[in-house]
This record gives C-alpha cells, sequence and structure tokens, in this order.
C-alpha cells in the first residue's frame, strides 16, 4: 500500500485543470488528501481552532462552494498564523488559498473564509515527489491570514507535557476528509459536516516495527496514532494538515499535524503524524512563527503552551565593522613612513592569501 499523504485528491485534480500551465505542477504537488473515518459528526464550537483550507474561488470551477473545494486542514495558532502540514502548501501561491474557520458545515456561510497573504513550510521539509513511496518529513506548512480570525487558538503542547502522547494516550483527530477509503481513482464520499474521533497513541517500537512501518517512520519527527491491530478509526484524504489534539484542564494542546499513512483505517496502519510537539521540531516552530510575524508586519503571539512569548530581537544587536587594512597606515603623516606602511600590509595580505 503506498504512502500516501492525506491530501484531498479529487479537489487538488479540480483545481489544476483551473490553473494556468505554469503552476498546474505545483499545485499538484501541494495538494492534500484524508477525511475522519470510523468518526462522527461534531462542531466547531468543540474545536474552534480547526481550520479547512480550501481553493480559493480564483482557483476553482465558478460557483463551487468550501466543501467541495476543500483540499486539507489547519490549526489556527495566532490570530494571523494556521500551521498544517508541508505538503498542503508546498509549491502553492498564496492566491490559490483561502481558510474557513469558525465553519461547522463548509457548505454554509458560518465563520469566515479568509484569503491567505503568505504561505511557508518548515525548510527542513523532504518534499518527497508526488505519487513517490517517501514519507514526509517535518511535514510543517504554515498559511498567514490576510486578516485576523475571531476563533481561539490552538497552543502547541510545551515542555513536560509529553505524557500527553505517551502511548496508549487518547487523543482527537478532526477534518472533513474522506469517511472510508479512497478507490484507485482516488474518489471517495467526503464529509460535509466536520467530523472527529478518539484515537489512541501508539508506541514508537510498534510504529517502527517490520509489521507497520520500518524505517519509514522516524520517532524524532513522527508520532503515531490509531488502532493498530483492528484499524476502523483513522484521518484519511483530506484531513493532512488537521490536528492531533488534546484536551486537558489547561486547555487544549496540539500534540501532531496528520501527515501521512498507508491507507486509511487498516489494520496494522496507524495514522502518521508530524510530532509538532516533541524535541525536534516544537523548537523549530517558534523560530518560524517570529519569522512569519516579522515578515508580515505582525505583532508577536506566543504559540507554545507555558513558552515565554517574546521573539528573539537582532534590532539592539551591534554589527562590528571591520577595519580597512589600511586604516592605520592612512594616520601616519610622514611619507615615508606611510609608504613603507602601506608595502608591509600589501605583504601581509598577499601571506594571507597565498
Amino acid at each position: 500500500m503506498r504512502r500516501t499523504p492525506r491530501l484531498a485528491l479529487l479537489s487538488a485534480l479540480a483545481a489544476i485543470s483551473l490553473l494556468a500551465p505554469a503552476t498546474a505542477g505545483a499545485a499538484a504537488e501541494g495538494a492534500p488528501q484524508p477525511k475522519i473515518v470510523g468518526g462522527s459528526e461534531t462542531t466547531i464550537s468543540q474545536y474552534p481552532w480547526q481550520a479547512a483550507l480550501v481553493f480559493s474561488p480564483a482557483a476553482s470551477a465558478p460557483g463551487d462552494d468550501a466543501h467541495e473545494r476543500q483540499f486539507c486542514g489547519g490549526s489556527l495558532i495566532t490570530s494571523r498564523i494556521v500551521i498544517t502540514a508541508a505538503h498542503c502548501v508546498f509549491g502553492m501561491s498564496a492566491a490559490q488559498v483561502d481558510v474557513v474557520l469558525g465553519r461547522t458545515t463548509l457548505s454554509t456561510s458560518e465563520g469566515q473564509e479568509i484569503p491567505a497573504q503568505a504561505l511557508s513550510a518548515q525548510s527542513n521539509y523532504n518534499h518527497p515527489p508526488i505519487l513517490s513511496d517517501i514519507p514526509p518529513r517535518y511535514d510543517v506548512g504554515y498559511v498567514v491570514l490576510a486578516q485576523p480570525s475571531a476563533q481561539p487558538p490552538i497552543q502547541i503542547a510545551g515542555t513536560g507535557e509529553e505524557g500527553l502522547w505517551a502511548p496508549g494516550a487518547s487523543e482527537q483527530i478532526s477534518g472533513w476528509g474522506c469517511i472510508h477509503e479512497p478507490n484507485i481513482l482516488g474518489m471517495c464520499s467526503t464529509s460535509d459536516t466536520l467530523k472527529h474521533a478518539t484515537v489512541p497513541i501508539v508506541a514508537d517500537s510498534t510504529c517502527g516495527s517490520g509489521s507497520v512501518y520500518d524505517g519509514d517512520f522516524d520517532p524524532s519527527t513522527m508520532v503515531c496514532a490509531g488502532f493498530v491491530d483492528a484499524g476502523g478509526v483513522d484521518t484519511c484524504n483530506g484531513d493532512s494538515g488537521g490536528p492531533l489534539q488534546a484536551l486537558t484542564g489547561s486547555g487544549p494542546r496540539l500534540v501532531g499535524i496528520t501527515s501521512w499513512g498507508d491507507g486509511c483505517a487498516e489494520p496494522n496502519a496507524p495514522g502518521v503524524y508530524t510530532r509538532v510537539a516533541g524535541s525536534t521540531i516544537r523548537p523549530l516552530v517558534g523560530p518560524d512563527v517570529c519569522a512569519l510575524e516579522s515578515a508580515n508586519g505582525l505583532a508577536h503571539e506566543s504559540v507554545i503552551a507555558g513558552a515565554a512569548s517574546s521573539c528573539a530581537s537582532t534590532g539592539g544587536t551591534t554589527v562590528a565593522k571591520k577595519k580597512h587594512p589600511f586604516a592605520k597606515c592612512k594616520r601616519i603623516h610622514d611619507k615615508k613612513k606611510r609608504k613603507r606602511c602601506v608595502k608591509g600590509v600589501k605583504r601581509k595580505l598577499r601571506r594571507q592569501l597565498s
């Protein structure tokens, strides 16, 4: 079974047909595919940070609603930034993407549909070729919104909260993706209304075993969740980028980002999520967010639970200026001595370059 990023293939292909040839390839590689299998309908009030990435009206067939244009999920982590999977946005332009927030049923006008102002992917993202069996690593992407969202954001689990993704811990998955595994053509039935389910964290040793994902599983950047023996409950195509979340007494925590898997809800093939709260990727997210805020003129907002809320500033840093190599010679008033000084500096420079 192919290691498939959980993107909405049909939506991607529909949008590709409307794009100019120069952007068609990029959209194909940035098209996501999964939805909740074995779950039940819920409301956005249960997961108010849940985002739907949809193709913008300009990149879609005339009259398509948000359900028909949806291709990925995401999580609001500041009022202007949605975190998602890198494979959802890699190679796409901001003009192709809108984000729907505050909406339970995508085909309605509830909540907001906000255009993307900028897209970004984690710099370590490996960007596997489309239709390859190579799983995505460092699968973290970002969408900067053109205007603030009124929805409350979710924080990424912080230091000391590792128990939230210990083996057997219960997590919530949510999204609008396929409700059954797609057929050979990538076709499936999707949910217009937000769905959710509860899945347990799978031990790294199990997920990386030969009977599951073997060497394709990287425990430093990935975490598995699902029912290994029975299957039956999982994210699927169209859920990519959506949250693997823990609902705690201290508030909701983002533990993972829906990334890839073998099929949907199959035995010995649990969902694989970017370990966004782990010690490898979490330290990268804060600087990524700070850079996006700086580049887009946004005020800083904390995204890691319990972490300091300020970005490192370089505004007060003094950069030492290199002295001109002949500066000391210029200060010598005697012409002969100044000449000897220049010759000496030239000899020194030649030795350094030889």
